[in-house]
């Protein structure tokens, strides 16, 4: 099953991690007078018992404007982030307030003390109203870095992806007018706009050298860009035996693997492009990163998927659905090893892993990985991937003492014992 963070009172889009123990969400209401706020807000993740909950460091509005995708990037100061609203996108930097800094610098005990008296001091609706506060401390400082036009279709401007380079050098954003642009980062100084695609862009993602750039449209194309030149290097022609423009790619991600930094895949999310009668089933594929050919293609089912993450190691990949549910596959296999039924009441909008090491594995009670997913549910989960040995152990245990009790039923009844 899912563990609940944190809910927030207003509608999630976007998530992702600012370090081992930190994750950034962000939605809102939009421009519209509904009464409901835009913002972003940091949350802070915490072992509770067996549980993982996570309480509310910091909120920051964006009124007018809801934030609808998010990117953020440690860059030495603190953590970059790139905020997507309507046609546009905000550059921000997230930074501890000095007298935060100076103080966790003088007495780390005093924090920790602090923080086990809250846990201990809390009740069991703790992760349910967490996000209720608006009074927030001021142990973080969001400064506006830069704010700039990315979207300009005609009808309704609306960036919907950005990524930053592993490098935090650039960012790339897409959207409703199916460009890719390309944006140097602090001042967010416009390097490349490319007229990439006739519909609008579902997803980007820049490769870990960043010298390429993957974007999936609506026009039922995939394209390679050069980071340097904006010409085009490849398509993504995906070999199933399909009609054409039956299915289209929905994200695209690039995943490394810790051990090998030269090894990159490459992975898309397949969903039908109509609605059938009779439902057509999803697909993930993984791909060569290299020649940009297909490699292996995995069923994920008739649910349709809304949100794809790889994990920082490359091992995992997370998956979402239109229903709410949470799942996660092996990377290299494409075999699932976790699937969490309606996870979330309604679709799924954003997810991201935390990080693979002994900090998570402490948080999650052992978890091998754990997956961030937020929702318009308002509601921030997490789904852990229980260790799959354990599970084979006890698989092996019970079934060693069944064979037991069957042989000493089977020796009984021929009277040998």
């Amino acid at each position: 099953m899912a563990v609940r963070l944190c809910s927030a009172n207003y509608p999630l889009y976007a998530v992702t991690l600012l370090d081992d123990s930190h994750i950034l969400v962000a939605g809102g209401g939009g421009a519209a007078r509904t009464g409901v706020e835009n913002a972003m807000e940091i949350f802070e993740l915490q072992g509770e018992g067996k549980n993982c909950v996570a309480t509310s460091l910091h909120k920051h509005s964006t009124d007018p404007r809801a934030v609808m995708s998010l990117a953020a990037k440690a860059d030495g100061k603190g953590h970059l982030v790139a905020a997507g609203m309507d046609g546009k996108c905000q550059l921000f930097r997230i930074t501890k307030s000095k007298e935060a800094s100076d103080e966790g610098e003088q007495d780390v005990d005093k924090e920790n003390e602090a923080n086990l008296r809250k846990r201990k001091g809390s009740t069991g609706n703790k992760a349910e109203k967490s996000a209720e506060v608006t009074e927030q401390s001021s142990d973080y400082k969001v400064e506006s870095l830069a704010c700039v036009d990315t979207d300009f279709h005609k009808e309704e401007p609306f960036q919907k992806v950005v990524r930053f380079s592993r490098d935090g050098d650039i960012i790339a954003t897409g959207g409703a007018d199916g460009h890719v642009r390309v944006w140097k980062v602090p001042k967010l100084e416009k390097k490349l706009d490319i007229k990439a695609h006739l519909d609008e862009i579902d997803d980007l993602d820049i490769s870990p050298s960043g010298n390429k750039i993957v974007s999936v449209s609506r026009d039922y194309h995939a394209y390679v860009w050069k980071v340097e030149s904006g010409k085009r290097e490849a398509e993504l022609h995906w070999d199933k035996d399909v009609p054409e423009k039956s299915y289209r790619i929905k994200a695209v991600r690039f995943g490394t693997s810790q051990e090998k930094k030269s090894t990159v895949q490459l992975y898309t999310m397949h969903i039908p492009a109509r609605r059938e009668r009779k439902p057509l089933p999803c697909y993930l594929t993984k791909w060569d990163a290299m020649k940009f050919v297909p490699v292996k293609t995995q069923s994920t089912g008739t649910d349709l998927l809304s949100s794809l993450a790889v994990s920082d190691d490359g091992v995992f990949l997370g998956v979402g659905t239109n229903s709410g549910d949470t799942m996660i596959y092996v990377s290299w296999s494409l075999q699932k090893v976790h699937r969490v039924s309606e996870a979330h009441g309604i679709f799924v909008t954003g997810l991201c892993f935390l990080k693979n090491n002994a900090i998570t594995a402490e948080l999650t009670k052992g978890a091998e990985t754990a997956l961030v997913s937020v929702s318009a549910d308002h509601h921030v989960n997490l789904t852990p991937l229980r260790p799959r040995f354990m599970v084979s152990v006890w698989f092996a245990v019970i079934g060693f003492l069944v064979l037991v009790v069957v042989v000493m039923i089977y020796l009984g009844q021929q009277g040998l014992i």
